[in-house]
């Protein structure tokens, strides 16, 4: 091979490996270097002393309801359990339609003794955007909290976001932490999904979205955990029932209405949630992420006009970052395969597909490392024991990626909804309509 053709296949192979791997890399070692360095220091969680400006203020925690009877008790229950003044807290339970007997559990928890308020309300509009709409007007807070039915909080976590808020006057909403239960996971296959997961989630949390929120360009504020101010929601137009990502649509509305001020996270604010607990729950959940963060973007278009190089938060710079990498997954899923059929042996083709695995496993040592010295208790034990997820999560990513490829092309080619089919019981469906009908109109014929 000459000069010309061993340049021409170092630009072939460098476009679709040799980048991509360098361009992750490169980010996976900012990371790690920004926490040995000391800038991305490890936050121990424990409990505030004393209020920052002499009295803790009056919060407000609205909990959304949707046959929620499975884990609404032990939702409650944690935020019973809060190390904040109990008396100075008001639950505001938002029913939206519950089949279930998830009004029965509320009864039972609040016939027992607590010095807070413990409320139920009713909206007879399905839907979690409506239910906390409803929560907002009814709130008497300072700070209004956002927490899942089934989400269960750090006795700290309540304390540690308001003492945020009040060190941090510029501070107009925060997400928390949320992490996997460090002490739940599942058997068989979903058990190594369960590991990924909770790697991933904890890297997400600690690491990714405190660089995003350091760089005033936070994405998507949990939805499962969150917090705002009372005065700054009431200024915005509320949770929009015409998208799905109904917490990255008030990310945005926040960016937008409070420019200069700050979005951010509090990673001493824990709340845990449940493992995903299938294959296709994982593809809906993904799929409506995704979905969700186009609609916002849609609906917030004077955020959408910001070029990639505006300083501070840009929607746009995100999706053409995060899309551009992804492209290169794309072709490697297509293009390597038919390698083989223009000219290259299967060998090479095996070769170079083993090459990029193992890149990208590298890179995952240092993702796994950078948690590592970030992890505090109770998630420590758990993290520093999926060591051996670092070969695994390549693949979990990958897969992970075209769930999310999965979410734009709904975007496209199916109406707005919340709850989301996976492709095999879709296509399932769809055949059984095409056969199903083909007989009768056999007989129409």
């Amino acid at each position: 091979m000459g000069p010309a053709g061993a340049i021409g296949s170092l630009s072939f192979w460098g476009v679709w490996l040799i980048l991509p791997i360098l361009i992750d890399g490169s980010l996976a070692m900012v990371y790690l270097a920004a926490r040995l360095s000391g800038r991305t220091p490890r936050l121990p969680i424990t409990t505030p002393r004393t209020p920052p400006k002499g009295v803790w203020p009056r919060v407000t925690l609205l909990v959304p309801v949707y046959n929620s009877e499975g884990g609404l008790a032990r939702c409650i229950d944690s935020l019973k359990s809060q190390t904040y003044p109990s008396h100075l807290l008001e639950i505001l339970a938002i029913d939206n339609g519950s089949r279930d007997n998830s009004f029965r559990v509320f009864c039972e928890e609040q016939r027992r003794a607590w010095p807070g308020a413990l409320h139920w309300l009713s909206t007879f509009h399905q839907g979690k955007t409506w239910a906390l709409n409803v929560g907002i007007h009814y709130a008497s807070g300072a700070y209004v909290f956002n927490i899942d039915s089934d989400m269960v909080l750090h006795p700290d976590a309540i304390a540690n976001m308001v003492d945020a808020f009040e060190r941090d006057d510029d501070l107009v909403c925060a997400t928390g932490a949320v992490e996997i239960e460090p002490g739940a996971h599942g058997t068989g296959p979903m058990r190594l999904i369960h590991e990924c997961e909770f790697q991933e989630y904890y890297f997400a949390f600690n690491v990714g979205r405190r660089f995003q929120a350091r760089g005033s360009s936070l994405f998507t504020m949990a939805g499962a955990f969150s917090a705002f101010r009372r005065e700054a929601l009431l200024q915005t137009h509320l949770y929009d029932a015409s998208t799905v990502g109904e917490d990255t649509f008030m990310t945005f509305e926040m960016h937008e209405r409070f420019p200069g001020r700050r979005v951010g996270i509090v990673t001493t604010a824990v709340g845990y949630t449940e493992p995903i607990p299938s294959v296709r729950a994982l593809y809906a959940q993904r799929t409506r992420w995704q979905r969700g963060q186009i609609e916002a973007i849609a609906a917030h278009p004077n955020l959408a006009r910001r070029g990639i190089f505006h300083r501070g938060f840009s929607p746009v710079r995100t999706l053409v970052t995060d899309h551009t990498l992804a492209f290169p997954r794309v072709a490697w899923t297509f293009v390597m395969p038919a390698l083989a059929f223009w000219g290259y042996s299967w060998v090479t083709v095996a070769l170079a597909m083993v090459v990029l695995y193992a890149g990208y496993i590298v890179i995952e040592g240092f993702t796994w490392l950078t948690n590592a010295l970030m992890v505090v208790p109770p998630a420590r034990s758990r993290m520093l024991r999926g060591w051996w997820t670092i070969p695994l999560m390549p693949a979990y990513r990958y897969f992970v990626f075209w769930l999310r490829f999965a979410g734009v092309l709904t975007v496209l080619t199916e109406p707005h909804q919340w709850r989301t089919t996976d492709p095999i019981t879709a296509s399932r469906g769809e055949l059984r309509r095409m056969f199903g009908r083909r007989p009768a109109d056999q007989r129409a014929a």
